[in-house]
């Protein structure tokens, strides 16, 4: 069975996402989108962002694999390209189905940002 998503693994891919395509935000959680990946996959390709303020490196570690959880779970509704998952402080003490549903929303509002301003979900 193929991977729903896959990592990201070039520099070049990080690079594209610090111009990203499109942006979405969902309380706690932001996504950055690039549809143009030098990487050639027919997967999403996603990385994680986990600043300090979250904690030690257990906190934020634990955070890291709920987000991978939250995002593999979304993998199929995922449009191909490279997401930047970023958590903001308090997104480690949401419940796996908000921290789903926030993902999710998140995700697509960045990919349907493409060529517009990101858009920002309450």
């Amino acid at each position: 069975m193929p991977p729903v998503v896959g990592r990201i693994r070039r520099q070049a891919t990080f690079r594209a996402l610090s111009r990203p395509d499109g942006r979405g935000q969902m309380g706690t959680v932001a996504v950055a989108f690039s549809g143009h990946v030098p990487e050639v996959t027919n997967v999403p390709l996603v990385g994680y962002s986990i600043g300090r303020r979250h904690g030690g490196a257990v906190e934020r570690n634990r955070l890291r694999r709920r987000l991978r959880a939250a995002v593999r779970a979304s993998g199929p509704e995922l449009a191909a390209g490279a997401y930047l998952v970023r958590a903001a402080p308090g997104a480690g003490e949401l419940g796996f189905e908000e921290l789903r549903g926030a993902v999710r929303a998140a995700a697509r509002a960045a990919a349907a940002g493409v060529g517009g301003e990101g858009k920002r979900i309450p």
